[in-house]
């Protein structure tokens, strides 16, 4: 598909997919100068989005989509592929809490609204009754 309708199904800009095509994280299949995009670059771009909008940067993102292109089960890594690797679980894990506190965060506010909703209902319930 080319890039308008790609834009459309994913709710992304051209400019945003040009950006993440630059930056390598789009890579679409081109022939004779036209991007042609695939079922895979959607899935791709919703991960983007997903991982954007739970704090990940687009370097990170980048780090995460190399790593998981280039790992090889079956061969050994080398002293700078576990250093790197060790690095990026670091990061991973980082984020991995973060997200459990964003979380709490999340279960804290729903209780203040649900406890600030019966409160109105409550009020809400008493004005009826008076009138």
């Amino acid at each position: 598909m080319k890039i308008g309708e790609f834009a459309s199904q994913t709710g992304v800009s051209k400019d945003t997919i040009r950006y993440y095509e630059k930056i390598k994280l789009l890579k679409p299949n081109i022939e004779c100068h036209h991007r042609d995009y695939t079922e895979e670059d959607i899935l791709s771009i919703q991960v983007i989005i997903k991982l954007k909008q739970n704090g990940f940067t687009l370097n990170e993102i980048k780090l995460l989509f190399e790593w998981t292109e280039h790992v090889d089960k079956d061969s050994e890594l080398t002293e700078v592929e576990t250093d790197k690797l060790q690095l990026l679980r670091n990061l991973f894990q980082e984020k991995y809490r973060e997200m459990i506190q964003k979380e709490e965060q999340i279960i804290q506010i729903k209780e203040v609204l649900l406890r600030a909703d019966k409160k109105m209902e409550q009020l809400l319930g008493g004005t009826k009754n008076e009138t």
